[in-house]
């Protein structure tokens, strides 16, 4: 019944144990200056190559797991619709834009306080609570990989729905749950900050 939660957290965890031992040795370890430093988001807190599961439209938090499809122009004031769309993974607000545009990028998913309904309710954010500022969140569009860096976590009302409107200008990314896990009561806001994005040879 709490295997999955269990197993969640448990992996969560080690994988923060095991990057940190990673992180010491490669630190010991520096590279010559003559030898260029690449930039792969795409990697888990144990070393190992990240494959996404979509790069049409796809998400990867590489430090809590997630690895989900987007699907994308969802509206969040229908709730049959976003209801469909949360049963596939991630939902895209049609309100925001698109990675690679000129604008903030909106994605939401399920949380949960009840183990037993990590995977009945497909609660792909149901670790979010863990990030912290700095953490990388990897977006998938058409090929192409923007990774963004987390600065900030807010809680709102879900009356402050401003967020929902378009924001042009800036290259960011606000994910966005239910707070506290399980709860309506309010919505938990991840808001992070493009920082590389890589184009697929075309």
């Amino acid at each position: 019944m709490f295997a999955p939660a269990i197993a969640l957290e448990s992996s969560y965890y080690m994988n923060v144990i095991k990057q940190d031992t990673r992180t010491k040795k490669e630190a010991e370890k520096p590279l010559p200056e003559a030898v260029p430093i690449a930039f792969h988001p795409l990697v888990a807190p144990n070393g190992e190559a990240i494959t996404p599961v979509d790069t049409d439209f796809g998400i990867v938090i590489p430090k809590i797991g997630v690895n989900a499809p987007v699907t994308p122009g969802v509206d969040p004031q229908k709730e049959a619709e976003y209801g469909e769309a949360l049963k596939k993974g991630v939902a895209h607000a049609k309100t925001s834009f698109f990675p690679g545009e000129d604008g903030v990028v909106y994605l939401f998913s399920h949380s949960t306080n009840y183990e037993w309904f990590v995977n009945d309710l497909n609660a792909i954010f149901y670790l979010l609570k863990n990030l912290t500022a700095g953490d990388l969140i990897v977006l998938l569009y058409k090929g192409d990989v923007y990774t963004y860096k987390l600065i900030e976590k807010r809680v709102v009302k879900p009356s402050e729905t401003s967020y929902l409107q378009p924001i042009s200008g800036e290259r960011k990314l606000i994910l966005q749950t239910c707070w506290p896990p399980g709860s309506t009561t309010e919505r938990l806001l991840l808001i992070s900050e493009l920082i590389d994005r890589q184009e697929v040879q075309k």
